[in-house]
């Protein structure tokens, strides 16, 4: 008997030591707030890339390209920046200058509609129109370029001969099939 009053009186030692290390516990616990997760809209485009409206990417594309979007502000210097058709290679085919819209707005601080026209002449099936900042420093840091491939459209040279209309004037042959023009 003297063994189990000293083993259920060791039990209420145990058990009333384990009740004072949990007491100091929960008074020393801190309560942690996870965040609730939340929904981003999606990513608003960059302010410092190019945006090109025209021509899309892997557009066909024909002499003459006209290329019109919009560039973050400090790519122009005088309302002008440097644009070029390369071929898969890199190979220059030709190289122009992308113009302002509005007069001005490249001094404006914010985004600069522009518009370039290239003529062009290549064998090649696929390239890359590229922008390319103005950098007047010529600091290779400084610069900066925005690519977008394109496939080219096979240029067809139609004959120069001319149709007469009914009305006495003449049109000439025009398109990718090389079909006369509509009389006015």
């Amino acid at each position: 008997m003297a063994t189990f009053v000293l083993f259920s009186l060791g039990v209420v030692v145990f058990l009333y030591y384990q009740n004072q290390q949990l007491k100091n516990m929960l008074a020393s616990f801190q309560p942690q707030t996870i965040p609730t997760p939340t929904v981003l809209a999606s990513p608003s485009p960059n302010v410092e890339t190019p945006i090109v409206s025209s021509p899309s990417a892997n557009m066909k594309v024909a002499s003459p390209l006209k290329i019109t979007g919009k560039v973050p502000a400090g790519w122009m210097n005088e309302g002008v920046f440097p644009i070029k058709l390369v071929d898969a290679n890199k190979k220059l085919i030709v190289q122009g200058q992308a113009k302002e819209n509005v007069p001005g707005t490249w001094l404006s601080g914010n985004s600069v509609s522009f518009t370039a026209t290239l003529t062009f002449d290549t064998n090649s099936a696929s390239g890359f129109l590229v922008l390319e900042n103005d950098n007047p420093s010529g600091d290779p840091a400084n610069s900066k370029t925005y690519e977008v491939p394109v496939k080219f459209s096979e240029n067809v040279a139609c004959t120069l001969d001319a149709k007469l209309c009914p009305d006495g004037s003449y049109v000439s042959r025009t398109g990718p099939n090389c079909e006369f023009a509509p009389c006015p």
